[in-house]
C-alpha cells in the first residue's frame, strides 16, 4: 500500500506545550534480598536516559519527520541542561524554557530489573507557576502560534496549566489553529473550553466528570457509558471530538457533529510497557489531523502507532518505516484498510 501521509507529515509543523522531564532508567539483575530490609537487591548492570513527557511528544513527532516547537518549563540546575542536551541531540532544536528556579527540572528514575520494574523514584515540586512566569509561557506560545500547524496542551498535573497559560486559546481560535489536549484528572474539565480535541484515557475520564468508579475492563467495553462520558466532555469543554483510550480495548471517538460512538480496536501485539503510549496518540493524531485526514482515519493511525512502542520497555517513538511495516502489517491481517 502507498502511504503518501508518511511523505506529507514532514511539512507539518507542530507547537508542543507542557511539562518536561528525564525519564532515567537504571537496569540490572536481582538474585537476592536484602538482609537490611525486606526488598530486592538491583545489581546494576546499566543506565539510560530518555526524553518525558512533552518532550517524549516532541520526540514522536520528529521521529516520523515532522517538525516540533517545544515551550516548556524547565529547573535553573543540572537536569534543566542536560535535558536541553538531550532535545537538541534528539532533533527537536525548538525549545523555548521558561525556566523556574522555584522547582526542580522533572526527573523519574525506574530501576529494572528481569524486565520488570521495581521502584520508581520522582524528582519533582508541585505547584502552580507563579503569575509572572505564567505570562511569559502564554505570550511565548502566542507569540509561536501563526507559525505553527495547530497545537498540543499536555497537561501532567504538575501545576503549570491555569486560566493564565490557558489563555492563548481565543488566539490560536482565532489563527484557526486547532488545539489538541492530552489532559491530567487533576484540571477541572472547564479550563479545557474551546479546545478543538481531548484524548483521556478511561481512568481519567471517570475522575475528570466525577463519576462513580467502574473496573477498566468493564468500562472498557460499555459503549453505552463510554458514550455518555465522551459526550459529556463535549459538553464541558466545547470541543468538537472527544476520544477515550481503553487500553486493550483501543480507542472510542465522538463528536460533537453527530454524537455517534466510533471504536477503533487496539492493534498492539505485545504489551511490554505502556509508558508514553498516550504520548505517541495525540502526537500521530495531531499530525494527522492537521493534514486534513477524517478522524477515524487518524485514530487508526495513531492506535497503530501506539500498538508500536507499546512493545518497548520505557518512554519511545515511531519511526516511517516501522509505521509503513506495521501498517503493511495490519491491512495483511485485515485490520487495516
Amino acid at each position: 500500500m502507498n502511504y503518501e501521509f508518511l511523505e506529507k507529515i514532514k511539512g507539518v509543523h507542530l507547537l508542543v506545550a507542557g511539562e518536561v522531564g528525564i525519564d532515567e532508567y537504571i537496569w540490572g539483575d536481582t538474585r537476592r534480598i536484602s538482609p537490611e530490609a525486606p526488598v530486592p537487591v538491583v545489581e546494576v548492570d546499566a543506565t539510560s536516559y530518555r526524553l518525558g513527557l512533552a518532550a517524549n511528544v516532541a520526540q514522536n513527532i520528529v521521529s516520523l519527520g515532522a517538525r516540533a516547537t517545544l515551550v516548556t518549563v524547565r529547573g535553573k540546575d543540572a537536569d534543566g541542561d542536560k535535558l536541553a542536551e538531550m532535545l537538541t541531540e534528539a532533533g527537536i532544536r525548538d525549545a523555548v524554557f521558561v525556566a523556574d528556579p522555584s522547582r526542580p527540572t522533572l526527573r523519574k528514575v525506574r530501576v529494572i530489573a528481569q524486565r520488570q520494574h521495581v521502584v520508581r523514584v520522582d524528582y519533582e515540586r508541585v505547584h502552580q507557576l507563579d503569575a509572572k512566569l505564567a505570562r511569559q509561557f502564554t505570550e511565548t506560545i502566542c507569540d509561536l502560534i501563526p507559525s505553527t500547524d495547530g497545537i498540543i496542551v499536555q497537561d501532567y498535573g504538575k501545576g503549570l496549566w491555569n486560566s493564565d497559560t490557558m489563555a492563548f486559546v481565543r488566539h490560536a481560535k482565532s489563527h484557526k489553529r486547532p488545539i489538541f489536549v492530552d489532559p491530567s484528572r487533576t484540571t477541572p474539565l472547564g479550563l479545557y473550553r474551546g479546545v478543538t480535541l481531548l484524548t483521556p484515557n478511561v481512568s481519567e475520564a471517570e475522575t475528570l466528570l466525577r463519576m462513580p468508579s467502574v473496573p477498566a475492563k468493564a468500562l472498557g467495553r460499555d459503549d453505552v457509558r463510554l458514550l455518555e462520558m465522551a459526550s459529556r466532555i463535549l459538553e464541558e469543554t466545547a470541543a468538537e471530538h472527544s476520544i477515550i483510550t481503553c487500553g486493550e480495548f483501543g480507542m472510542v471517538s465522538v463528536s460533537r457533529d453527530d454524537r455517534k460512538l466510533t471504536r477503533i480496536p487496539t492493534f498492539a501485539r505485545e504489551v511490554s510497557d505502556v509508558t508514553g503510549a498516550g504520548d505517541t496518540v495525540i502526537a500521530v493524531l495531531s499530525m494527522m489531523m492537521v493534514l486534513g485526514h477524517p478522524l477515524f482515519r487518524c485514530i487508526q493511525i495513531a492506535n497503530a502507532a501506539a500498538g508500536i512502542v507499546v512493545g518497548h520497555i520505557g518512554t519511545a517513538s515511531v519511526s516511517p518505516p516501522e509505521l509503513s511495516a506495521e501498517l503493511e502489517r495490519l491491512a495483511e491481517s485485515g485490520l487495516f484498510t
